[in-house]
């Protein structure tokens, strides 16, 4: 009796431990990543949650599956018609991205610049990849906001950003900058917000709802960044209320008091001619009968 119990116990507890395996195994098979293209300085998908599957089964998720997950997802015709990847004398590399197979294209993971599509991506992560607009200098700039996702913004509020951009230098080394005289987008359209020389800038939002926060510049070329901002509405405040109608009512009071004094000061004006014409009256009255009298 003693050996069957422990062998019930012993595949109950081995069944439970391949649920839990198969509940992991599971939890893992996707991710979600955050992706954005741009194409030529024109933003095609701005920060947008994609899943991701490890196509080539090596247990882990790489840049590639991402980039093709969100082709998969938002671009007409799948993958088939706007992505290939394939490998080079630099590793797995991009021959066409969101359509375009004739142009240079670069791609980074959480703004840091990836060597090739192989790299690692996890839950979470920030990837962009876009077509230079620069296709003979690769001048393109790949910048991005010290902040990420912001969600709660209250309508009216100023929020302090900075700008920066990932530097090549002449001898192939690299270096994170500020961008100054920077134009701030919302939605597409240009603001009058502007960074200064450190790459800082305040910009007001007024408009309620998500809002998408971008930069452009007349002196050098931009990949287009994206700053995803959830405006919510201003809190009333039940004190202010209170107090603004407590401060309605006394002045409303004092109002009504005024016309009550006015009118009683009115009524006293208008009672001392009434009473002098009443004493004329009587006044002439008894002359015209003293006349008489007489």
């Amino acid at each position: 009796m003693k050996t069957k119990m422990t062998g019930i116990m012993f595949a109950a507890a081995a069944l439970a431990q391949f649920a839990l395996s198969a509940v992991t195994a599971s939890a893992v098979d996707t991710i979600t990543v955050n992706v954005t293209i741009s194409n030529a300085g024109t933003l095609t998908v701005p920060a947008k949650p994609v899943q991701v599957r490890d196509r080539n089964e090596d247990g882990k998720f790489d840049l590639d599956e991402a980039i093709y997950a969100v082709h998969e997802t938002y671009f007409e015709g799948g993958a088939e018609a706007g992505y290939l990847s394939k490998q080079s004398d630099y590793g797995l590399s991009l021959y066409q991205l969101w359509g375009v197979d004739d142009g240079v294209f670069g791609y980074y993971v959480n703004h840091q610049f990836a060597m090739n599509l192989s790299e690692t991506v996890e839950e979470g992560d920030s990837v962009a990849a876009f077509v230079y607009a620069d296709s003979q200098t690769w001048s393109d700039s790949y910048c991005y906001f010290d902040q990420t996702d912001m969600q709660d913004v209250k309508q009216g509020e100023e929020v302090s950003l900075m700008l920066h951009k990932f530097s090549f230098g002449a001898d192939g080394s690299t270096a994170i900058v500020p961008v100054s005289d920077a134009v701030i987008t919302v939605d597409g359209e240009k603001t009058a917000y502007q960074t200064d020389e450190n790459g800082a800038v305040k910009v007001k939002l007024d408009k309620i709802g998500e809002q998408i926060i971008s930069a452009v510049s007349d002196t050098e070329i931009l990949v287009p960044t994206v700053l995803r901002v959830t405006v919510s509405a201003a809190e009333t405040s039940a004190v202010s209320t209170t107090e603004t109608t407590a401060a309605a009512s006394s002045t409303t009071s004092k109002k009504n008091s005024s016309s009550t004094a006015t009118a009683s000061k009115t009524g006293e004006s208008a009672a001392i001619p009434a009473l002098a014409l009443t004493m004329a009256l009587a006044g002439g009255t008894a002359f015209v009968l003293r006349r008489r009298h007489d």
